[in-house]
């Protein structure tokens, strides 16, 4: 048996005083760290733990996925849903097939995402960087 802690008061309070953005971004953060934890555990060869890491990773891009606003989003909230339902879908197929590759193509696909998510919601950091002569990286540096 899966042995979890609740949250502490900090992680409650955290999380109740957030701004959206900053919500998303500890959404990705979550996924990324339990899919990283569900590898460890792959390692370690402890499948209840792989699966409770891989089911909470589950249950927060499925979080993301319903909070898309498909009205007003267009073609970047239809991107979006195409690449957490590709996540959903390598998620399963990592937990039953006790697959690692599939994991790290999950951390493939999302650490950009929340890259990018991260500049979006903090500009001023990355034209900091940018003013401080340090090359840019993430999503501006791609466009």
């Amino acid at each position: 048996m899966v042995r979890t802690q609740g949250p502490n008061q900090y992680q409650i309070n955290e999380v109740s005083t957030s701004n959206q953005g900053k919500l998303i971004l500890m959404m990705y953060d979550g996924a990324m760290r339990f899919v990283t934890m569900a590898m460890e555990s792959m390692d370690q060869n402890d499948i209840a733990r792989k699966s409770a890491y891989i089911q909470k990773s589950r249950d927060i891009v499925n979080e993301l996925m319903v909070a898309l606003d498909t009205d007003r989003g267009g073609e970047v909230t239809r991107n979006l849903e195409r690449l957490y339902q590709f996540v959903l879908r390598q998620l399963t197929h990592a937990n039953i097939k006790n697959d690692k590759a599939a994991l790290q193509s999950i951390l493939r696909v999302m650490a950009p995402l929340r890259a990018a998510w991260d500049q979006i919601l903090n500009p001023k950091a990355e034209s900091e960087t940018a003013a401080n002569g340090t090359p840019q990286s993430g999503f501006a540096a791609r466009c």
